[in-house]
């Protein structure tokens, strides 16, 4: 491992913040999707029903994502990334005092669900976009694997302390832990500076967003991109929702054994983001995205099938080292092979797409209240490992567009 590449974001004081920034909102992230998920199944019982609350918030994020690409190419990057903390801190901060109160009903976390989704689509464009403008092209991709490796940081401390509280204390303050800890990710931004845009848009709302759409359209390797998102995202990452169905129907275990997959799933996208940063901007960008969504899916089926917590544990690692390599590479690909002015607009589509992970969990829920949790995700991790195998021939494509744009 090069020491020299792995670092070499870090450099940059303004990175450093972003990271930070970055750190801190996902410690507060992670927990929340599995208290949801939890206190939903202990209210309702119901494998659907924890699936429907990720899916509400997916349809939301889904009708919102490609304007807010928009917002995010017409206005300042930073003051978005803030608003979006903010709001989702404010929400959560809501979720726990109905808790504290006696007065929670499912509606509400529905609801909570709608507006944290949103907000973390909107918040994913912005922050991708200003990272590009402030690190430059060449740093991109070690950049991105930083932010990632923040996020399983946080997903290694984050859900296992949250179990802990959940057990001794309940969901109302661990919600209000959360909501303490997203706010912060907003105050660490103050020193960031806004980045430069190449240029601001002109006319409308709706004819800003057209270009977006009719460029991602006419570019195939965006398309191809784009469409491996959409597969493996949605079905894929929409997996973690089902963690307290394993959990509970699969590994007859509680709140402490929910963290510990959580944590080993960190742990895994750990690894794949200090490997992928200690390997600089290599060449073969595309064969690395394919091959690692392959891997997801594989892992994922094996996953499926596994009753013993030591393989479960081992395969969630593996799992998450694959999901981790794919995503900083779908993240490096799309805003390399795309003009500053047109960044914010891809993210928006790229969150737009990304809300399949929550309409996944949706249908995974559905499946898994007719034929078991195992078959759902048995079912994920085929179409995931098939849809790769598939696009493989476009694979060299990728790495030679990607190779010229950043020379």
């Amino acid at each position: 491992m090069h020491l020299d590449r792995l670092l070499l974001a870090f450099r940059l004081p303004v990175y450093r913040w972003l990271w930070a920034s970055n750190l801190t909102e996902a410690t507060g992230f992670m927990p929340f999707m599995l208290a949801q998920g939890w206190v939903i199944l202990e209210i309702t019982g119901s494998p659907f029903m924890v699936g429907l609350a990720p899916g509400l918030g997916g349809v939301a994020n889904m009708l919102f994502s490609p304007f807010g690409g928009v917002l995010v190419d017409r206005f300042n990057r930073r003051t978005i990334l803030m608003l979006a903390q903010i709001i989702m801190a404010a929400a959560i901060l809501i979720l726990g005092l109905l808790f504290i109160a006696g007065l929670i009903e499912v509606w509400h976390i529905l609801i909570i669900s709608m507006v944290q989704r949103t907000m973390m689509g909107l918040q994913l464009t912005a922050r991708n976009t200003l990272m590009y403008n402030l690190v430059g092209p060449k740093v991109f991709m070690n950049a991105m694997a930083g932010q990632f490796m923040s996020v399983h940081i946080a997903t290694i401390i984050g859900p296992l302390a949250a179990g802990f509280i959940l057990a001794a204390f309940g969901p109302g303050p661990l919600f209000l832990v959360i909501s303490s800890v997203i706010f912060l990710s907003a105050i660490l931004l103050l020193p960031v500076p806004s980045g430069t845009q190449t240029e601001r848009l002109a006319g409308s709302v709706w004819l800003n967003l057209r270009e977006g759409v009719s460029f991602a359209m006419g570019n195939r390797s965006i398309r191809i991109v784009m469409w491996t998102v959409l597969i493996t995202d949605g079905l894929g990452y929409s997996s973690w929702s089902m963690f307290p169905v394993v959990t509970r129907d699969i590994l007859d275990a509680g709140p402490v054994v929910l963290g510990l997959l959580a944590t080993f799933l960190g742990a895994g996208g750990l690894i794949g983001s200090l490997a992928l940063s200690s390997f600089g901007d290599f060449k073969p960008k595309g064969r690395v995205f394919i091959g690692a969504a392959f891997c997801f899916g594989a892992f994922l089926v094996l996953f499926a099938f596994s009753r013993s917590l030591p393989l479960s544990l081992a395969l969630i690692l593996l799992t998450g080292t694959s999901a981790s390599t794919y995503d900083i590479l779908a993240h490096t690909l799309l805003m390399s092979l795309t003009p500053d002015a047109m960044r914010g607009r891809i993210m928006g589509l790229y969150a737009f797409l990304m809300s399949g992970i929550s309409l996944g969990s949706l249908a995974l829920g559905t499946v898994a209240s007719w034929l078991g949790v195992k078959w759902a995700l048995t079912g994920s991790g085929s179409i995931i490992a098939t849809n790769a195998l598939r696009v493989t021939p476009m694979a060299q494509t990728l790495s030679e567009k990607t190779t010229l744009e950043t020379e």
